[in-house]
C-alpha cells in the first residue's frame, strides 16, 4: 500500500513540483516499525528549493515548521490511502541524508532491527517521546562513519 501512495504523490506532483520523489521511512525498508505514515523525500537544487516550497504550501500542509531550516522544508499530504509526509531537501546540503539513511538500513537489517526496538520501546510514552527516540538513535547514526 505505501509504494501505491507514493506513486500517486509522484503522478500528482509531476505537473508542478521539480525534483524526484523518494520513498523514505520505515514503509521504504523491507521490514520495519513504523506507525502507519508513509514519507518522501523530494531532492532538490538549491535553485529549485524556494520554488519546490512554494508549490508544496500551495498544494500540502505546512507540516514541523519549527524543524525547517534553508535547505528542508516538511509538509503533509491528505487523501491517500495513509497519511503522507513529504520532505524537501537540497541536493548536497546537511539536511540531505535521507536517501543515504534509507539505503544504509536497507543494507543493515540489524541496524534497522535496532532502530525498530528503540521505536517500538518508546511508541507507548507518546508521539514527543517516539519523535526524541527516534531523533537520538538518528543523529548519533549520521555521525558514526561508514564504510
Amino acid at each position: 500500500m505505501a509504494e501505491r501512495v507514493v506513486a500517486a504523490f509522484a503522478r500528482d506532483a509531476a505537473g508542478w513540483l521539480p525534483g524526484a520523489v523518494e520513498h523514505v521511512g520505515a514503509t521504504s525498508l523491507p521490514a520495519g516499525w513504523t506507525k502507519g505514515d508513509v514519507d518522501v523525500n523530494v531532492r532538490v537544487t538549491r535553485d529549485e528549493f524556494g520554488p519546490a516550497v512554494a508549490a508544496l504550501r500551495r498544494q500540502l500542509t505546512i507540516a514541523q515548521p519549527e524543524n525547517w531550516t534553508p535547505t528542508f522544508a516538511s509538509f503533509s499530504a491528505d487523501g491517500y490511502e495513509l497519511p503522507l509526509g513529504v520532505q524537501v531537501t537540497v541536493i548536497g546540503s546537511d539536511d540531505d541524508f535521507l536517501v543515504k539513511l534509507r539505503d544504509r538500513l536497507i543494507g543493515d537489517p540489524a541496524l534497522a532491527a535496532r532502530y525498530d526496538r528503540v521505536k517500538s520501546a518508546a511508541a507507548s510514552s507518546g508521539a514527543d517521546a517516539y519523535w526524541q527516540a527516534k531523533d537520538e538513535f538518528l543523529t548519533k547514526l549520521l555521525r558514526e562513519p561508514t564504510s
